[in-house]
């Protein structure tokens, strides 16, 4: 009975905290009400079963979506955009101070500086039940593949396999030990 009157205060808060904008949370999630949801320039955001929103945390779209499956977890002060798109599978672990950015800026010229040059968006996918330790910065185009592990302060520029370990700035995938 508690959890059900816990999920019906929380869909009345969310549907009051996100009203007019294109924002899905499963009322089963923790959202913390510190954290930033925001909806910039179109694109939606939308929270699986069973997740966690904390403190500090950021999630915005600049006209792209994001999606975050069931189970996962955004540790505060991590910052997750949309642009090109930004998916993420069930049982994924994000710990604090991690950004992801799937959009990059153009290089300029001497005739058109950086701001005005335009960017690319290819978008983000993160794999199910991987675990990206704290301080990492996730790269646009990349993909990591499903039980990944990303080490700490790792930037990952480039797509990892699925059940690698990667770290390293940039991110470079660490050999299997063979067990002996």
């Amino acid at each position: 009975m508690r959890a059900s009157l816990v999920e019906l205060w929380r869909r009345v808060w969310f549907g009051f905290r996100f009203a007019g904008r294109n924002v899905r949370i499963h009322p089963s999630s923790y959202v913390s009400w510190r954290s930033v949801i925001r909806v910039n320039g179109g694109g939606s955001i939308t929270i699986g079963r069973n997740c966690e929103i904390h403190d500090f945390a950021m999630l915005m779209t600049y006209g792209g979506d994001i999606h975050i499956g069931d189970r996962c977890s955004v540790n505060p002060f991590t910052i997750v955009y949309g642009h090109g798109g930004t998916r993420i599978g069930n049982g994924v672990r994000i710990a604090a101070h991690t950004v992801i950015v799937p959009a990059n800026h153009v290089k300029g010229s001497d005739d058109v500086p950086v701001h005005r040059s335009g960017v690319t968006a290819r978008g983000i996918a993160i794999e199910d039940d991987v675990w990206i330790a704290a301080g990492c910065r996730i790269l646009d185009g990349v993909r990591i593949g499903r039980h990944a592990v990303i080490g700490a302060g790792s930037v990952v520029t480039t797509s990892i396999p699925a059940g690698a370990v990667a770290v390293g700035v940039p991110a470079r995938v660490l050999p299997e030990r063979s067990a002996s």
